[in-house]
């Protein structure tokens, strides 16, 4: 199976973007792993999101992998002083189908944050019990097509 893309958004907490800050995100496998006539080390693949924020990462799926695989995830960027800040999520396991898909949307094991808020036009595909979505464009407050409906996952 071909390389899949995984896409995603990199922002500030205000909601602006790392304009001059050079983000990169790095992608990692758990562990050496191995599929169909493939053996894949652990080496560091790095992704520099453009200039509005948004990236694509072109990994293996993960879920076709011989042995229990995900990807590793870590940031960094230069902080006002010119150094680079690293922050690393050993937590989350971003587990990619053979289908790629959106970044929020492929944690097996996602933050420990119960209480996850997924804002978009179309509800999470894997979502934690208790996460919550908001119904709504998250890049315009405009959109017709946004409810501001708010859903929270239970267990069933």
């Amino acid at each position: 199976m071909p390389n899949v893309p995984v896409t995603g958004n990199v922002t500030e907490i205000s909601g602006d973007h790392l304009a001059g800050m050079n983000p990169e995100i790095h992608f990692k496998l758990n562990s050496p792993q191995a599929k169909a006539g493939k053996i894949f080390p652990t080496q560091i693949l790095t992704v520099a999101p453009a200039s509005n924020g948004s990236f694509t990462a072109n990994l293996e799926s993960t879920t076709d992998m011989m042995d229990d695989a995900w990807y590793t995830v870590s940031i960094q960027w230069l902080d006002a002083g010119g150094n680079y800040v690293k922050a690393d999520f050993p937590d989350w396991q971003l587990q990619v189908p053979t289908t790629g898909g959106s970044f929020t949307n492929l944690f097996g094991k996602p933050p420990k944050n119960t209480r996850m808020v997924y804002v978009s036009l179309t509800p999470p595909d894997n979502p934690r019990p208790f996460a919550l979505w908001l119904k709504a464009n998250p890049a315009n407050d405009d959109d017709p097509a946004n409810t501001w409906v708010l859903s929270e996952w239970v267990n069933v």
